[in-house]
């Protein structure tokens, strides 16, 4: 039986499901401080305010310049103007431009002309080049940037370098014309090395872009890794044969932690926030609140972790492949669903990484098809938790916050999943926790709440 606690706010949230315009819930509550007003609670926040107290951003909205576009894909002009007023604020770079040819017949105009500086400056120094060679007569200053040409201009324009012995992460810069600077980059961590894929192609927001030059400058924005080398070693050797792979995202900051990230381990019950997804995006879809048949099986599957619902959720849907299309759906390329014609799903298996993800799209709105009143209700289920099932990543978290969080447990798997909110509601940060290889499960607690310990300990603070 729920809880009588719970039920109200589950009620609660499901009739103001169909209200479109409804305010987020605290997953995704934003303030108003610094100077602009749409990136309060973003990853990049505190890097966005950093560059604009410098002057080396403005606003997206002229002139009251209010907003920073966090979301926005980055330009090419925009890349050059940001790269160059940071240099110059913090005496990598002259404040005049050292040449005088006019390298581009397409930036003239740019920005009533406020660009081609910018654009000269970088061009003078060989940081940029044209946009169609071999001619290089073109910028093309509206045109977006990938991962790859921005990693390569921030390590031009800031000197940055790494020892040789220095071996790459990446799993994917292989033979590509940024693989050297992506590991120099990988060196002075500007980018999540945890994640093993580089993805150079990618195009990049403004926001990225911010974390990454502020990075440059500011290493001491990324707390400690929690996941010190030590505590991992100490914890394998205190229990040998069992595996253990971890994630963090620290919201303030943007910044990512992992252990052992490559490991991939069967899920348990932490399976069922990706069905708890799946069914509230069915409603979405279907422009309708979850029904009662359906609230009536998320609340135990998630607040008590019972296991019938999910299959009947999946004969809901329409069984095979409803599972693996949810995966699909979310992006989970780290996770391998089992759990179609009778096998047991509890023996998917998924990343840390992966996991963490799933929980920024299910109750934070990064990213991902789920909308505001969906996470509401995830929000609600998995605040909702039975008492007896809130250890792990609830270890070290201040009293007066908030934790929404699902734990899997069976046979010799302990894990734990979740988001931790401060006392105003705000989202801190995001955790995953996985394990296998204990004798029973709940043999497993203390080592899980040990390495939630680590992370409230780092970012909790």
């Amino acid at each position: 039986m729920v809880d009588v606690q719970v039920v109200p706010r589950l009620a609660a949230s499901v009739a103001v499901f169909v209200v479109l315009s409804m305010v987020a819930a605290p997953a995704v509550a934003v303030g108003n401080s610094g100077q602009f007003i749409d990136d309060d609670g973003v990853p990049a926040e505190q890097a966005l305010e950093w560059l604009a107290e410098r002057d080396v951003i403005h606003g997206c909205d002229p002139p009251a310049n209010r907003r920073s576009c966090p979301d926005r894909v980055l330009t090419r002009a925009q890349a050059a103007k940001i790269l160059v007023l940071l240099a110059r604020h913090e005496g990598v770079l002259e404040p005049d431009r050292p040449g005088s040819v006019d390298h581009f017949t397409d930036d003239t105009t740019t920005w009533d002309g406020a660009a081609e500086p910018f654009i000269d400056h970088l061009a003078d120094l060989a940081i940029v080049h044209g946009c169609d060679p071999p001619a290089n007569t073109s910028f093309c200053p509206h045109a977006s940037l990938r991962r790859g040409q921005i990693t390569k201009m921030v390590v031009r324009t800031f000197d940055l370098e790494a020892p040789e012995g220095f071996v790459d992460p990446w799993d994917d810069t292989g033979g590509h014309f940024f693989e050297d600077s992506a590991r120099v980059a990988a060196y002075h961590r500007l980018f999540d090395s945890t994640a093993g894929s580089f993805d150079g192609y990618d195009e990049v927001t403004r926001a990225e872009f911010a974390s990454v030059v502020v990075r440059v400058f500011e290493p001491d924005l990324c707390a400690e890794n929690p996941f010190t080398a030590g505590r991992v070693a100490d914890l394998e050797q205190a229990h040998p044969g069992v595996a253990f792979t971890g994630y963090a995202y620290d919201l303030e900051t943007g910044c990512a932690y992992g252990m052992n990230r490559s490991n991939q381990q069967r899920t348990a019950s932490v399976f069922k926030v990706m069905v708890m997804g799946g069914t509230l995006l069915e409603a979405q879809e279907e422009g309708r609140a979850p029904s009662q048949r359906e609230m009536d099986l998320l609340t135990p599957m998630i607040t008590r972790s019972t296991n019938p619902p999910v299959r009947e959720l999946w004969q809901l849907f329409g069984a095979a492949p409803w599972f693996t299309d949810q995966a699909e759906i979310f992006g989970l390329d780290e996770t391998t669903v089992v759990g179609e014609h009778g096998q047991p799903w509890g023996r998917t298996t998924t990343s840390a990484h992966d996991q963490a993800d799933l929980l920024r799209q299910v109750l934070l709105g990064h990213g991902g098809p789920l909308e505001a009143p969906g996470r509401a209700v995830a929000f609600d289920l998995m605040t909702s938790v039975t008492p007896s099932q809130t250890w792990g990543v609830t270890r070290g978290v201040p009293a007066g916050w908030d934790v929404a969080q699902k734990n899997g447990f069976a046979g010799q798997i302990a894990n734990s999943v979740g988001v931790v909110y401060d006392g105003a509601g705000e989202p801190v940060y995001v955790v995953a926790i996985l394990t296998y290889g204990w004798p029973s499960w709940d043999q497993g607690i203390p080592a899980v709440e040990q390495i939630g310990g680590w992370v409230s300990s780092t970012l909790a603070g």
